[in-house]
């Protein structure tokens, strides 16, 4: 056992050293920093990620009062290195940094940039907190350490067992509650069986310290390390009297609202569920364990009441959502009642407004959940859930019910993240850019938009009543569009679409002029089937892309188009798709799928080619060539109609040249 000790000791000492040694790239003093006192720190960028970078700072993960906190650190840049002081908390026991540019990041190879702070009290000893920071940060196996951090966090069940055991003996008063779980884990991973006893001695100590907190630390390590159920049992039933509005009792209350199935029902116990056990007194950490989600709760007030066309219950709860519960919201209530055009969107704005007002008090007020991310970090993430989740929706709704200056506003926001990537977007800018008659503009996003491969027909159309403008002919106008186009997104494209070669089951149905169309008669010509139904959203939003393909090959006699209708129920569908056809003005051949023998929806032919091929699902667009064989299947829809009908073109002219 003491040559087991003196290894461990060894290891322990030199990963000390190494954490303290000074390097090329980055230096402190001083070396051995008291809490509280400032340290000056020296980054040099060169043979790292970050070499010839500009704008260089700091994010940095200070383990104080055994708790993690996230800032960011200004840089000062000077003769090619970057400086800054860094403020030590007065309860710090290390810290450690990641160096950011950009996009780039340095955490020095995987090993990180870490400082551990002196003991004022015993200089032989780290300061309360260092040891336990250093075996936590890298223990993510072990549900600790800092998200995203590492890409490969490395440390062995001996070396986190040293750490959080160093931590316990050094400094008992402070550590001994606080770290006790995650040194009950180290022992059982180092020991096993033959560590219980040590687990029961922590078990026995927390109970001796009393309260709720120690006693959900036993329930813990009676769940998550010794796996004694029984154990878990007993406690819970001595917790839920001693504490009936406790953990334990909002663990029961949601697991019953989670598995009750009456809609009327989970909406009362959900409410109730607030009410007794209100967010800002929920300890976070047991929630994420135990998988209690407060926007869940919040998602089951709101959604199920809209459901039962109760949308004013959104003004009693918006205030207090959670964040992933406004995200979530919006889009079960806001965004696809207004893709389905199930409400107007004059219905859907005021209650749009105030969860995108709710989810606009978060710019600056940092969810719990993403204690990991420094303030700009934050930003950044907050943006892209913004705009991804809420923008690109709500800047169309706005423009629908003539609110043109705020979806300009937030328009021009979202370009920031999108940078032009999401076609649907970038035609509503330019909707709202002629409405402030700002041609100059109109005319760069059209442009740039196209550059993403991600136009719409009426941009495209834009572009060409621009170019005719200028040259007074269309001619050359198809090359001149290409040539806006980046070759590189084109030729990525293409390398990711994966070409096959299958029987095609045979088949037969009739057109929208009740006209038989057999496959058999087909033979010699590539064949695109596009599967849709009148109740499928992302199915109808592909049509103005797959109406430019049709428009492409419209003279070429040996590439067909069908639009089969499939999995309908109503009686009168045929009739709904004519008029959704004609209104809309698509030149599309129209087949609508048998029903199956007995059956009640028109799915026999779909059937057979998902039984045949695998697939699931509509949109499916299938590509056929000329000998009658399946060379291509394309599965739901991007956004962009330009890029659609590129892919389909892609596919068409491989399949019209295979073998």
């Amino acid at each position: 056992m003491n040559s087991i000790k003196l290894g461990l000791l060894g290891v322990a000492l030199a990963a000390t050293s190494t954490l303290r040694a000074q390097s090329k790239t980055f230096t402190f003093e001083p070396q051995r920093p008291l809490p509280g006192q400032g340290v000056l720190i020296t980054y040099n960028p060169a043979g790292t990620p970050l070499a010839g970078k500009k704008d260089v700072h700091a994010v940095v993960y200070a383990y104080s009062n055994y708790a993690w906190h996230t800032s960011n650190l200004n840089m000062t840049p000077s003769a090619g290195k970057f400086g800054a002081t860094l403020q030590l908390d007065k309860n710090a026991g290390m810290v450690t940094l990641k160096f950011v540019a950009g996009d780039s990041t340095d955490n020095n190879h995987d090993l990180s940039y870490t400082i551990m702070a002196l003991d004022p009290k015993v200089p032989a000893y780290d300061a309360p907190g260092a040891y336990a920071g250093w075996g936590l940060l890298r223990a993510e196996r072990f549900g600790y350490g800092i998200p995203g951090y590492f890409k490969s966090p490395k440390i062995t069940d001996t070396a986190f067992y040293y750490w959080m055991n160093n931590e316990i003996t050094r400094h008992p008063k402070e550590a001994s509650e606080a770290v006790a779980v995650p040194f009950a884990k180290g022992v059982y991973a180092y020991q096993g069986q033959a560590g219980v006893k040590r687990i029961n001695n922590v078990i026995a100590f927390l109970c001796q310290r009393g309260g709720e907190g120690n006693l959900i630390k036993v329930r813990e390590i009676y769940a998550q390390v010794l796996r004694q159920k029984t154990s878990v049992d007993s406690l819970e039933e001595i917790m839920m009297k001693q504490y009936p509005h406790g953990n334990v009792a909002a663990l029961r209350a949601y697991n019953k609202l989670n598995y009750e199935r009456d809609v009327n029902k989970k909406i009362a116990l959900s409410e109730q569920f607030l009410t007794d056990f209100p967010m800002a007194k929920a300890d976070v950490k047991f929630d994420d364990d135990n998988r209690i989600s407060y926007p869940t709760v919040y998602q089951n007030i709101v959604v199920l009441n809209v459901l039962n066309k109760n949308f004013d219950i959104l003004n009693k709860y918006v205030a207090s959502m959670p964040y992933y519960a406004v995200i979530g919201t919006y889009y079960k209530i806001i965004q696809i009642a207004h893709n389905r055009k199930d409400q107007t969107d004059e219905t859907l704005y005021p209650y749009a407004k105030l969860l995108v007002d709710r989810m606009e008090s978060f710019r600056n007020q940092k969810p719990e959940e993403y204690w990991y991310l420094s303030p700009s970090e934050w930003q950044q993430q907050f943006e892209k859930d913004l705009v991804n989740s809420l923008l690109i929706t709500h800047v169309n709704l706005l423009k629908n019910v003539g609110q043109f200056d705020q979806a300009l506003q937030y328009a021009l926001e979202a370009q920031q993240t999108l940078k032009y990537k999401r076609a649907n977007l970038n035609n509503d800018e330019v909707f709202l850019l002629n409405k402030k008659g700002q041609t100059a503009q109109v005319n760069d996003v059209l442009i740039k938009s196209m550059y993403e491969n991600q136009s719409t027909p009426e941009m495209i159309e834009m572009l060409k009543a621009n170019y005719i403008k200028q040259y007074k002919t269309e001619d050359g106008f198809d090359q001149y569009l290409e040539s806006l186009k980046n070759v590189a997104l084109s030729v990525a494209s293409t390398a990711k679409m994966e070409m096959v070669k299958k029987d095609f089951p045979d088949w037969s149905m009739y057109d929208a002029d009740d006209k038989l169309i057999k496959f058999a008669d087909l033979r010699g010509k590539t064949i695109v089937m596009d599967f849709w139904a009148t109740w499928c959203v992302p199915c109808k939003a592909s049509f103005p892309g797959m109406k430019l393909a049709v428009e492409k090959y419209k003279n070429d006699p040996n590439v067909v188009f069908y639009f089969v209708d499939t999995e309908e129920r109503t009686a009168d569908y045929k009739e709904q798709v004519k008029k959704y056809i004609k209104d809309n003005n698509y030149p599309f051949h129209i087949l609508f799928d048998n029903k199956l023998k007995g059956g009640a929806i028109t799915e026999e032919v779909y059937n057979r080619m998902c039984k045949a091929f695998g697939i699931s699902g509509i949109p499916q667009k299938l590509v056929i060539d000329k000998n009658g064989k399946l060379r291509f299947i394309a599965v739901g829809y991007k956004g962009s109609a330009s890029e659609l009908a590129d892919e389909m073109s892609a596919m068409i002219e491989m399949t019209k040249k295979a073998d």
